[in-house]
């Protein structure tokens, strides 16, 4: 199964300057990481997909997830993450702060959905260092990594 991950933000001045090549790597790396899911399977099929949509907001202290949104002629099932954005941006290093809330986000859904994510788990730490100290990862002139 593979994992795909976008960004969409709905509220004027909240946006984390993660890149296109955030969003491909961390597809690659948790598609990766996750074996199958009886549950998903049953409840879905074995050819679909699941997409992670990242978001934030103001006024929440920590995630909130909305889904499933489900596309049949697509084949996809979609979950978006509200990232706490003033939570985040209060942290010494927002990118890695704001890369562990949306793994824990990814780990909370998966685990719902039957997956093991014992392995997102064991390298929750390594994977945000490496991703938050890639520059390529975020917008130009937005990396405090």
């Amino acid at each position: 199964m593979k994992v795909h991950f976008g960004q969409v933000y709905i509220e004027p001045g909240v946006a984390l300057p993660f890149s296109h090549h955030f969003q491909r790597r961390l597809s690659e790396e948790i598609t990766a990481l996750v074996t199958s899911s009886t549950k998903f399977t049953q409840r879905y099929g074995e050819d679909w997909e699941l997409m992670f949509r990242i978001s934030a907001k103001r006024t929440i202290c920590d995630n909130e997830i909305r889904g499933p949104s489900v596309f049949k002629n697509d084949k996809d099932v979609e979950f978006t993450i509200f990232l706490p954005f003033d939570a985040i941006q209060r942290e010494a290093s927002v990118s890695r702060s704001a890369i562990g809330f949306l793994l824990c986000g990814v780990c909370a859904v998966l685990d719902s959905l039957g997956f093991d994510t014992s392995e997102i788990q064991a390298r929750l730490s390594s994977l945000a260092e490496s991703i938050s100290s890639d520059p390529t990862m975020f917008e130009p002139d937005d990396c405090d990594a």
